[in-house]
């Protein structure tokens, strides 16, 4: 069978569309298995417990090199490590075409707070 490796990059705003996104991605499993395929999602959170020589970010970015797919979901802000996610995807993609990248906007109310602070 064959992998397919898909990593998750979102700001800590976005904790319910990364679930629902996981959801998702468990539900297209099934009829991709049925081909031969098995997509693997990649989540920042599998590694909290990883130890790392260096820092946990230099795993996730490790991580990102090795995908297939690089989803990227934005809403209102994007942290310095979820940028440096994003600049690894694409530095790997722009040396070995892979993994190819996915940026999604979401659109929807952003309450006044929110908008003040950015």
């Amino acid at each position: 069978m064959q992998s397919k490796k898909i990593f998750l990059a979102s700001s800590s705003e976005l904790k319910e569309d990364r679930e629902a996104f996981e959801i998702f991605i468990n539900r297209k499993n099934k009829d991709w298995v049925a081909k031969g395929v098995f997509l693997e999602l990649v989540l920042w959170e599998d590694f909290l417990d990883a130890m790392s020589p260096t820092r946990l970010q230099d795993e996730y970015n490790r991580a990102i090199r090795e995908c297939n797919l690089f989803v990227m979901l934005f809403f209102t802000k994007v942290g310095k490590y979820t940028a440096e996610e994003f600049e690894t995807a694409f530095g790997q993609f722009q040396a070995t075409r892979k993994p190819f990248i996915f940026t999604y906007f979401k659109d929807g109310f952003i309450p006044t707070k929110v908008r003040e602070a950015t």
